[in-house]
């Protein structure tokens, strides 16, 4: 095979990039070496000499992995389909704003993304962390070290370390006889591209993985702060430099993780923007441990208190956002959820890349825990402190509770393992089959604690409080906040009545813990900060997270589906696996008018999109009025599109359209298109399972079931003593060709025998046979097929989100509130 001189491919890029990540493994390990050693010296020359052997080493694995991203973009941007990850995740006719999302949506590329990040992180910390530079980029060199060994794709022995970006197609599966064409790159397959997934076409998809791994990659700052002062014994030293990073972090992860939402929401099709998906929870969960972090090192800022539970979250936060990893590119999910990766082989490293950090961090927090100092004197009941560290106890319940049942692939993993589940007869844990009822349930009384606490403790004193203060500080707030959360309840009519009357009154305090974390840090900051910004981050952070409760609370409980099927014409048409449910999707034939709650909307056509061949933008016009035939309010008009049959995958994938107002938005994406592949000739009877009255649409028109007659007449069935008929009396409408009644018949011939009879509109083509009586549902099945072209029509489903822009409004005071917190504590350095 080796003999075989391959033509048209570009073998330069491929091997300077590999070149590259195994340089800056090797920098790397450098970089480790020296830095370990030079927190090992008592000599000062020797100390600074070694550290500046790390620096630069650190230096040029920086530069590598630069050159790394850089060879890999030119490889995807240039089209050169010989190499396996561009062939995989791009296609010729991409568009280039798409090209960045090439590389997240591979392992490979993903973890090169993460290594850039940490690269450009050292490079500041190399500036900044001044006497804790060593210890600290020790641990982040060795991290790099850890993500580089995912990229160099090299065996030792017989064990596989890696999988290499620059792979070329030929060398994955060399034994396939296509490649021992030399030209094979000739090959259609190979010219234009394997494409990116449909999903990941979207301007979110370029700009939330970058924001996300910066907050994967910032949490290890924290992390290294923490370990380097269990390792240097400078136990109380490493909060301050290490407070403004993990703000840092908290403030980029929890963005990341919104914009994840976002993506969701303008993007998929489960109507919302968090539906409690695996990989949703496993990027949550490190952010709840990191502010329950932050909050404990800033007990210990004033009062010296929560020493040891500040070192725990800050590095369980670290350990959550490797075992994320592990979860989310083991493959291990690939059955719960639909956005993990495929395995590629390296659970095993993964596991390995949580051991090595978590073993080493937590013996030590063990074995030091009698050195780390810590008061004497108990907190009072009425310190900030004691309260702030409750809170981020209920931060950790929460992410426990979320990461043990998104955790359950795992546990029957083990289980199976270690054969407990043969040995005692076990059977496999099952994920919860109604997921938002699951941890909804129990979410929210966490966030009543929470929300309730951000809005009091602000307002408590670190050490003790004099009595009687918070009741005069908070006399006011709390009866507005009754009286604002009573109006939003009253007015809007939140009801949650599917959960049951418990869940009901949760709903409820939660409405008011949100309004009361938003009203009592405006008062915290206009009655005791007299309205200075400078030391107000916290209680700006605050009042976003009352807001984004809110929003997510009204939202969620207000959302209503505007598409609901009252005519039963969809009845049967999903399957269970489609995950639609037939009440509330709606059929639009082109250019008939259909009402939809206060609107009448119409599908006016499709156009092929003029960047993306493969995508189709379906034309929805809303016109709201009260009557088909009476003047229009308001009229816009939304653009949903899908990617039909995508590589040849039957099926669309669909992208919504919104239309944003100030207080709602109207959510409508595309569930189903017929088949415009298929000749008209062979197109098979359409099944409807409809009840009197029902209605069901063709390509000319519609039809009604007006009566079942237990006499029928009809000119093709010709009846025989002791026949049981029964035939369906059918009113059809079109708009070219006026109104028809026809009369297909079912009978029953010698107690046994069952047939019908079809009828048929000539002028149509259509013909339509009454197939089945269902007596349990009083309904019948009626078959319809017409034998000229298929009916042009569309099936939506459109929801309405009230209050959306409160949950949105939230995430960017938050964000606001986490950078004026991190100036202030860069200020006070």
């Amino acid at each position: 095979m080796e003999s075989i001189k391959y033509n048209g491919e570009h073998l330069l890029p491929g091997q300077l990039g590999h070149l590259f990540s195994i340089l800056a493994f090797v920098a790397s390990l450098v970089s480790v070496v020296a830095y370990f050693i030079s927190v090992r010296q008592t000599d000062e020359l020797k100390k600074a000499s070694w550290a500046k052997i790390g620096r630069w080493a650190f230096i040029t694995q920086s530069f590598s992995v630069f050159a790394v991203f850089a060879t890999l973009y030119f490889i995807i941007s240039n089209h050169l389909f010989e190499y396996k990850y561009a062939w995989q995740h791009s296609d010729r006719d991409l568009e280039v704003k798409y090209l960045l999302s090439c590389f997240w949506e591979g392992q490979e590329g993903s973890f090169l993304l993460w290594s850039v990040w940490h690269s450009v992180l050292g490079l500041i910390l190399i500036r900044t962390a001044k006497t804790w530079e060593a210890p600290v980029m020790a641990v982040l060199a060795f991290s790099q070290i850890c993500l580089g060994s995912m990229l160099v794709g090299i065996y030792v022995f017989d064990y596989k370390v890696g999988s290499n970006p620059f792979l070329l197609i030929r060398q994955d599966d060399p034994s396939l006889p296509i490649f021992n064409n030399p030209d094979y790159m000739q090959f259609k397959q190979f010219m234009d591209g394997n494409g990116l997934n449909a999903l990941l076409k979207n301007y979110w998809m370029v700009i939330h993985p970058p924001v996300l791994f910066l907050g994967f990659a910032a949490t290890i700052i924290p992390f290294a702060y923490a370990v380097a002062a269990l390792w240097t014994r400078k136990y109380t030293e490493w909060v301050k430099p290490a407070l403004p990073w993990a703000l840092f972090a908290g403030l980029v992860l929890g963005v990341g993780i919104m914009m994840g939402a976002a993506w969701a929401y303008e993007s998929l099709t489960f109507g919302g923007y968090w539906a409690w998906d695996p990989v949703e929870n496993a990027s949550m969960v490190p952010w709840l441990t990191l502010v329950a972090g932050i909050h404990t090192m800033l007990a210990f800022r004033h009062s010296g208190h929560a020493l040891k539970s500040t070192f725990f979250f800050t590095l369980i936060s670290f350990i959550f956002i490797l075992y994320s990893t592990f979860l989310t590119r083991s493959g291990i999910l690939g059955q719960t959820s639909v956005h993990s990766f495929t395995d590629l082989g390296m659970s095993g490293q993964l596991l390995v890349f949580m051991g090595i950090f978590t073993i080493p961090a937590f013996w030590m927090l063990i074995a030091r825990r009698k050195e780390i100092p810590q008061m004497k004197k108990e907190e009072s009941t009425y310190s900030r402190e004691f309260w702030m560290f409750v809170g981020a106890l209920v931060l950790l319940v929460s992410a426990l509770h979320v990461t043990f049942f998104t955790s359950i692939p795992v546990w029957n993993k083990l289980l199976d393992i270690s054969g407990l589940r043969k040995l005692f007869g076990l059977e496999e844990f099952a994920p919860p089959t109604d997921v938002m009822l699951h941890y909804n349930k129990v979410q929210i009384w966490l966030a009543i604690i929470v929300g309730l606490l951000t809005a009091i403790t602000q307002f408590m004193k670190y050490k003790d409080t004099p009595k009687g203060t918070l009741v005069k500080k908070l006399g006011w707030p709390t009866l507005i906040s009754a009286g604002i959360a009573a109006l939003i309840g009253w007015g809007l009519g939140i009801f949650y009545t599917d959960y049951g009357a418990g869940f009901l009154l949760g709903v409820y305090l939660m409405l008011f813990a949100s309004v009361y974390a938003v009203v009592a840090n405006i008062t915290y900051i206009i009655t005791v900060l007299k309205g200075k910004t400078k030391a107000a981050g916290a209680s700006v952070a605050h009042i976003g997270f009352g807001l984004t409760l809110l929003g997510i609370l009204i939202s969620s409980s207000k959302k209503e589906v505007l598409s609901i099927d009252s005519m039963n014409v969809l009845s049967g048409y999903f399957s269970k696996e489609s995950g639609q449910n037939s009440r509330e999707n709606l059929m639009l034939p082109k250019g008939l008018p259909v009402q939809m709650g206060p609107y009448f909307v119409t599908y006016r056509g499709d156009s092929i999109s003029a960047v993306d061949n493969d995508k189709t933008l379906y034309i929805v016009e809303y016109e709201r009025k009260a009557g088909l035939d009476a003047p229009v309010t308001e009229k816009f008009t939304l653009y949903p599109d899908a990617y039909l049959n995508v590589k040849g995958q039957e099926g669309i994938t669909p992208n919504p359209d919104s239309k944003h107002y100030l207080t709602r938005d109207i959510f409508t994406y595309i569930t189903a298109v017929p088949r415009k592949d298929v000749p008209a000739d062979t197109l098979p009877y359409t099944p409807h399972v409809i009840a009197q009255g029902d209605t069901v649409y063709f390509s000319k028109g519609f039809m009604v079931l007006k009566n079942l007659n237990t006499k029928p007449v009809q000119k093709n069935y010709h009846p025989e003593p002791g026949d049981i008929a029964v035939g369906a009396e059918i009113y059809v409408h079109t708009r070219e060709n006026g109104d028809f009644n026809i009369n297909p018949i079912y009978f029953i011939r010698d107690s046994s025998f069952q047939a019908n009879v079809p009828d048929t509109i000539a002028p149509l083509s259509l013909a339509v046979k009454f197939s089945k009586i269902l007596p349990n549902e009083n309904k019948v099945q009626i078959d319809l097929k017409e034998t000229r072209e298929p009916m042009d029509y569309i099936v939506l489903k459109a929801l309405e989100f009230p209050f959306i822009n409160v949950l949105w409004l939230g995430i960017v005071v938050m964000a606001v509130g986490f950078g004026m917190a991190i100036r202030q504590r860069i200020r006070a350095k």
